[in-house]
């Protein structure tokens, strides 16, 4: 037995489904609806490869707006050729500093946004794809552009050459100088005697070879590593030895010194007796004599131990060696 479908049930299925598509186009569309939407044009001087309809307009990089058409003009004297591009653009989405809305769809408004610079650029979307966009910018250093009279059905606002289009404008003149350079490059390498160059570098290379087979070279570097370790050891062997010269000197000039300094004192002290016995002898006398020689005696042998603290000072090896044989 079958089941009868219920008509209320399939109806009320339909309007939720249409209730939803509407909705749903509405909010795709809503900007395009209940926006402030007004159309501009521009006329570019170069190829638009890459552009198409719904391409986005940005003003500083945020989209405002999408490509509408795209037609093209030809002069039919010269040949030459312009390229209108209609755009739409919300202005409600340009705003001031104030939070004041900019209507570039007011003349005015628009005119003086254009002597502040206001211009239209191509821009290129994406390297992969190559799509282009339209990019509204501010540029001081843009000229003023022309007053041509040709009738338009929306504000036009100027262009100003792409990146793609100022290059190109300059190609051929560079592409020249590449050339011309080239072939200066290559009346160089005609000069150049290639052969003759080509033999000394082998010829060079040969010599390379045969000094690094040499039996002479082999045998040298085979011995670096016998002279590095006899080095190191004569090293280690001057190192001992220094401390042990260093032990030795250092107290035999201790030694040395006390020595000097009781010989000081004794000098000192036959000094002081001699001043105290002046009045008493004299050299005329056996005793003032000897006293006389002794203190002579001592005076020598003092400046013999000065001057040999003096040479082991200077030369500490003199002890090991020796004193040097008096020259001739």
């Amino acid at each position: 037995m079958s089941i009868r479908a219920n008509p209320t049930a399939i109806g009320v299925f339909m309007i939720g489904a249409v209730l939803l598509t509407v909705t749903g186009v509405a909010t795709l569309a809503s900007r395009a609806w209940f926006g402030d939407r007004h159309t501009f044009i521009s006329f570019f001087q170069e190829s638009v490869n890459g552009l198409e309809r719904g391409a986005p307009v940005k003003f500083q990089g945020v989209p405002v707006g999408t490509v509408s058409e795209l037609l093209i003009q030809i002069h039919q004297v010269d040949k030459t050729f312009l390229v209108p591009v209609e755009y739409e653009i919300d202005v409600t989405r340009l705003t001031t500093e104030l939070g004041e809305f900019l209507h570039l769809d007011e003349d005015e408004v628009l005119q003086q946004q254009i002597a502040d610079g206001l211009r239209a650029q191509l821009q290129m979307e994406s390297i992969v794809t190559g799509l282009l966009y339209i990019e509204l910018t501010y540029r001081p250093d843009a000229a003023r552009p022309e007053r041509v009279s040709r009738p338009t059905a929306h504000p036009e606002i100027p262009t100003v050459p792409s990146l793609l289009a100022a290059f190109g404008t300059e190609a051929g003149s560079l592409v020249a100088d590449v050339l011309q350079i080239l072939f200066r490059v290559n009346e160089m390498l005609e000069e150049v005697d290639m052969v003759e160059i080509n033999t000394a570098v082998v010829a060079s290379a040969q010599a390379v070879e045969r000094l690094v087979g040499s039996e002479e070279l082999q045998a040298a570097i085979n011995q670096v590593p016998e002279m590095a370790a006899q080095l190191n050891r004569t090293l280690g062997e001057a190192e001992v030895l220094m401390d042990r010269l260093e032990a030795a000197i250092d107290p035999l000039q201790t030694g040395m010194e006390g020595t000097m300094q009781e010989a000081s004192a004794t000098l000192e002290a036959a000094r002081e007796a001699i001043e105290e016995t002046r009045g008493l002898m004299t050299t005329d006398s056996g005793v003032g004599y000897g006293l006389e020689q002794m203190l002579a005696s001592l005076q020598e042998a003092a400046e013999a131990l000065r001057v040999l603290a003096i040479s082991l000072e200077r030369d500490p090896d003199m002890l090991i060696r020796g004193a040097s044989p008096p020259r001739r």
